[in-house]
């Protein structure tokens, strides 16, 4: 499994993408504005988009994605989700008035999108891959996702969230994770913004670690806003986790 990093930055700027992560050639875990990072011909190729939740910077590409495939599209591209992540796109975007509807669009018998209704802790095959999605704490119903390569590794995306029981349960039962990708997105002076935009400062993480039966081998930190990452990178850098510790950035990809 190839896990390559389209983006992963809170934020926008020179070289800083949101959210977007592709597995393979064929899949995307959410659909920020590092998808446009991809050729078209590497977009023709994406059949699969799984949506952690509905902030804009987790989906705001999903839409183009859509409509620069519409002719090419022999079938529909699949696009998961937990119920409340669905409406609110259908509600929201796919409306007619930010955007068609692409699950009627050319018709409502062959349309190019099609929405998939995941439940959260029940397991999804794709191929050789099984997905999945999992609750976590974040201001709007949001789920992480456990991927599971053809070889038997572990990848967890926990998308948005915070420092919770509910978080640090669900992670010690998956058993051992290979690769943690998890946001850190604000420094230790701003906890209690954290805390109430339910996001993770460097402290946090470091709590949260601290309570995992085991330690991932590979901790992926991503969504830190664009102004703060020098700061949150020293104040990551100083925790000396018993981990290899990655500050996440737009291009790099991982074999697992």
């Amino acid at each position: 499994m190839k896990v390559q990093v389209l983006g992963c930055s809170g934020g926008i700027g020179v070289g800083e993408f949101t959210t977007c992560v592709r597995i393979n050639e064929d899949i995307l875990l959410d659909a920020g504005t590092g998808l446009g990072c991809l050729t078209q011909s590497e977009l023709t190729q994406l059949r699969h988009v799984f949506i952690s939740h509905s902030h804009l910077d987790h989906v705001c590409l999903l839409p183009m994605l859509i409509d620069n495939q519409f002719e090419l599209l022999k079938s529909p591209i699949n696009v998961y989700g937990v119920s409340q992540v669905l409406e609110s796109l259908h509600q929201h975007i796919f409306n007619w008035k930010i955007w068609p509807d692409f699950t009627q669009l050319p018709s409502v018998d062959a349309p190019v999108m099609a929405f998939t209704t995941l439940n959260s802790k029940e397991s999804f095959k794709l191929g050789d891959l099984s997905f999945t999605p999992f609750d976590v704490e974040h201001v709007v119903p949001t789920t992480g996702y456990a991927v599971v390569s053809e070889g038997g590794r572990l990848f967890v995306f926990t998308s948005d969230t915070t420092l919770n029981e509910g978080l640090i349960k669900t992670l010690n039962q998956m058993g051992p994770i290979h690769s943690l990708m998890i946001e850190c997105a604000m420094p230790n002076r701003m906890q209690d913004l954290a805390i109430a935009s339910k996001h993770m400062t460097p402290t946090m993480l470091n709590e949260l670690l601290i309570c995992l039966e085991a330690m991932p081998e590979r901790i992926l930190v991503s969504h830190i806003k664009p102004y703060y990452v020098d700061e949150v990178e020293a104040e990551l850098m100083s925790l000396n986790l018993n981990a290899e510790l990655i500050v996440l950035s737009s291009g790099q990809f991982f074999f697992l």
